[in-house]
């Protein structure tokens, strides 16, 4: 029986991407693996770019779709996970190239690997930046696979190739008032709950460094503007990993842990904003909660019994007054009985062990 689709899927989103597309899709036509079918999903009916990409047509394999409107990438991406994919998915950068072998060499590791979300290689920068993008593979027990992520937050493996499976139960990218920044690594975490992402460690991927990046988009935010991004990295890694918890333990370690990671400055760990000082670090845990309620998500936040009230502080006296009780009853009896003994040292000596 015929396949319906072929092993890989790529997804290509595309806006403005003149300089840089062509090679990139010839990168495509390269690959010694030849089983997948390209879609070039281009945004906000940008002509200029659909016409570099005609030539590719020829290729029984490209395919290209121009959408009227501006999606932005989280909502091009989107358009294209909603597509029937392949075994996999491979969701490409109109501006990386890869070594020819790439694909051939993710789908024999992805076949070794059955329980592998995602497979990738390390990743070299080319043009005006020079440096890798490397990041380990990520196994174990899922919450085990989660805890290492949100400590690592590197999105090197969202560049392989990810199991359809995977993808599925991962859904769609967030969409959010700041262009996604943070979206792609509460995606990854989704990713993670179905399986573990294994690295190849060789340089087999290629970035390229130019001024329209979008990763540099950011760096001249404002800093209430990178603040407010920040806080949804909190909410959407709630999201992904509350689901994976069985035990309220274990979703209020987890609460602590993403809170911890999103507002207390540590080395060797990334931030898109840093709360420097204790006050800002407080302020930025405020806003977290502020976000989290703002999207109607607060059932995520489950703390333990003795939190829940709001009369907490009432609560903690009341069982402070109970104890201080307790503690007068004993003295009382320990009164008494002194009283009634004819040796009352030498009685509570024994009574106590002491010699």
């Amino acid at each position: 029986m015929e396949r319906l689709t072929p092993t890989i899927t790529v997804g290509m989103p595309v806006y403005k991407g003149t300089k840089y597309i062509e090679e990139a899709l010839k990168c495509l036509q390269e690959q010694t693996f030849r089983d997948f079918e390209v879609t070039i999903s281009v945004d906000g009916n940008d002509l200029a770019t659909a016409e570099k990409c005609r030539p590719f047509l020829d290729d029984n394999r490209f395919r290209m779709v121009v959408h009227q409107q501006r999606l932005d990438w989280f909502g091009n991406l989107n358009w294209l996970l909603k597509q029937p994919l392949g075994e996999f998915f491979c969701y490409r950068q109109h501006d990386d190239t890869t070594t020819a072998d790439f694909f051939e060499r993710l789908v024999r590791t992805a076949r070794e690997k059955p329980d592998a979300a995602a497979v990738y290689a390390d990743c070299k920068w080319m043009g005006g930046r020079t440096g890798m993008d490397t990041s380990p593979s990520i196994e174990g027990e899922t919450l085990h696979r989660l805890r290492q992520h949100i400590e690592q937050k590197e999105p090197v493996a969202v560049r392989g190739l990810l199991r359809r499976d995977a993808v599925r139960q991962a859904g769609l990218i967030r969409p959010d008032e700041y262009r996604g920044l943070s979206e792609i690594f509460v995606w990854l975490a989704k990713l993670l709950r179905w399986g573990s992402f294994i690295r190849i460690p060789e340089t087999l991927y290629y970035r390229l460094d130019h001024e329209e990046n979008y990763h540099k988009q950011w760096f001249d935010w404002p800093e209430e503007r990178k603040r407010g991004s920040w806080t949804t990295l909190y909410t959407g890694l709630l999201e992904a990993v509350m689901p994976a918890c069985r035990t309220a333990e274990e979703r209020f370690f987890f609460h602590q842990f993403i809170l911890d990671r999103i507002a207390v400055i540590r080395p060797n760990q990334s931030y898109h904003y840093l709360a420097d000082t204790p006050d800002a670090g407080g302020a930025l845990m405020i806003e977290c909660l502020e976000r989290l309620a703002s999207e109607g998500n607060m059932h995520l936040l489950e703390l333990p019994a003795i939190l829940q009230s709001n009369d907490y502080g009432q609560s903690l006296r009341a069982e402070i007054e109970t104890l201080t009780a307790k503690n007068s009853k004993l003295e009382a009896d320990l009164a008494a009985f002194r009283r009634e003994q004819m040796s009352p040292r030498q009685k509570i000596g024994r009574f106590f062990g002491i010699r």
